[in-house]
């Protein structure tokens, strides 16, 4: 290949550009992005790194000729995903190991989750309503946790889930900050955080295997491959734990929902109106069937900060945008950034739900163009949750909608901590949460 390399620069020796990554890895991609392009280069922890952004970039990203996942992440991101799991496998042993996942995320099971979901946020507005005011950012983690193991695992509310709740806000240091091994450093703490996590998901797994039920684990351990073998436990574990790293952060979506719909009355006042022709027992195609609710929903997971990256290595020497990235590269494709490319979204920073609908449709502009939870085929790297996540956000929404009114302190753009994944509202969203005079029960 004769294409230069990339624009841009490695930054400081060994560190390159290390630490303004780790400060705000959203406003570093995204500032590259609008001032290089859709490719550029840089460093990170000592490794030469290409930054790719849009939909051309989702499809080289998912290409496996050409960008590999295993050896791809720094060496303590991937300790702290419990090693070798789904975004660090290639080839059969992906698809293999994704197969034994997908059972938890058939259309028939998520149907099946979604009177448990409704439960569980039901019981959230009730505690939320009788709370007066509050912060509804830890609220919202609580719930996020709730409704993983409530559907995956089985695992009810209580003291259980509850130290599940504060080992990820560990393991979530960890993520973000140094990997310095050290004691007392987030790093360490995120580790400890982890065998905990383990040790729990290794005694679920045995009681499930005693007592199989109705929910994500059970048909999991029930699937088996072409040979008739189940998931080994030790690579379930992994899983369950990757499961809950990506439900967890749905909390964000949860944020940007409240946020903006706070900021247009109108358009909030519509969308009560639309769920409130919901059964009172909801049901997947009824939450399906609404459009303001999904093109409000989309909306949201286009613009909201979760994740800044996602983690791939060259595989080969690759040319992209008229650039060559080197064989052996780190490739860090950027999920936020993508969906803020003028070529595709028109404003593509403004909240406005309507580009989804008829005739716009923004996001059928290109295959690859509306990526939220990773694009490709369900068997690729895609999120095994992507129709899962989605519901759980329209049951959040409307059930909050029907059932109560809430007020921000404050609906200016929330005040970030940026090196936090995903980025933290410094002032916990405090809000007062009241029931409506008239609703569903």
């Amino acid at each position: 290949m004769n294409a230069p390399l990339p624009p841009g620069e490695t930054g400081l020796p060994l560190l390159g550009h290390t630490l303004p990554f780790l400060k705000n890895p959203f406003g570093f991609v995204e500032e590259g992005a609008k001032r290089h392009g859709t490719v550029f280069r840089t460093s990170i922890l000592g490794r030469p790194t290409a930054v790719i952004t849009g939909p051309d970039a989702a499809g080289l990203f998912n290409d496996e000729a050409r960008v590999q996942r295993a050896d791809s992440m720094p060496s303590h991101i991937e300790t702290l995903f419990a090693g070798k799991c789904l975004p660090l496998l290639d080839g059969e042993a992906h698809r293999a190991r994704k197969r034994f996942v997908n059972a938890a995320f058939t259309r028939d099971a998520i149907a099946s989750y979604v009177p448990v979901m409704q439960r569980i946020v039901d019981a959230h507005v009730d505690r939320w309503t009788a709370a007066g005011d509050m912060r509804w950012l830890e609220a919202f983690k609580q719930l996020c946790i709730e409704l993983i193991c409530g559907t995956v695992f089985g695992l009810e509310p209580g003291p259980v889930v509850d130290r599940l709740v504060a080992d990820y806000e560990e393991v979530g240091g960890g993520f973000s900050g140094l990997p310095i091994p050290l004691p007392g450093t987030a790093f360490t703490k995120a580790r400890k955080a982890l065998d905990r996590i383990l040790a729990v998901f290794d005694e679920n797994i045995r009681d499930h295997q005693a007592r199989p039920r109705d929910d994500g684990l059970s048909r999991i351990l029930a699937a088996r491959d072409a040979e008739g073998r189940a998931m080994p436990p030790e690579d379930l574990r992994k899983e369950l734990h990757h499961v809950v790293v990506a439900g967890l952060i749905e909390w964000a979506w949860m944020v940007t929902t409240v946020v903006e719909l706070a900021r247009r009355s109108e358009a909030k006042k519509r969308l009560e109106a639309e769920v409130a022709t919901l059964p009172a027992a909801l049901t997947l195609d009824a939450i399906e069937a609404l459009p303001g609710l999904d093109h409000t929903t989309k909306e949201v997971r286009r613009l909201s900060p979760v994740v800044p990256v996602f983690f791939g290595k060259a595989k080969t020497d690759i040319e992209f945008g008229g650039r060559t990235i080197p064989r052996g590269w780190m490739v860090l494709w950027t999920h936020r950034a993508s969906h803020l490319r003028p070529e595709v979204y028109a404003e593509p920073e403004r909240f406005d739900p309507e580009r989804f609908a008829q005739p716009r449709c923004e996001h059928m502009r290109h295959a690859h163009a509306y990526a939220p939870n990773g694009t490709g085929p369900e068997t690729g790297h895609k999120c095994a949750g992507y129709e899962l996540a989605p519901v759980m956000l329209k049951v959040f929404t409307a059930q909050l909608l029907r059932r109560a009114d809430y007020t921000l302190a404050s609906t200016d753009d929330p005040a970030y901590d940026w090196k936090t994944i995903p980025p933290t509202p410094r002032d916990g969203v405090r809000v007062r949460v009241t029931r409506k005079v008239a609703g569903p029960a």
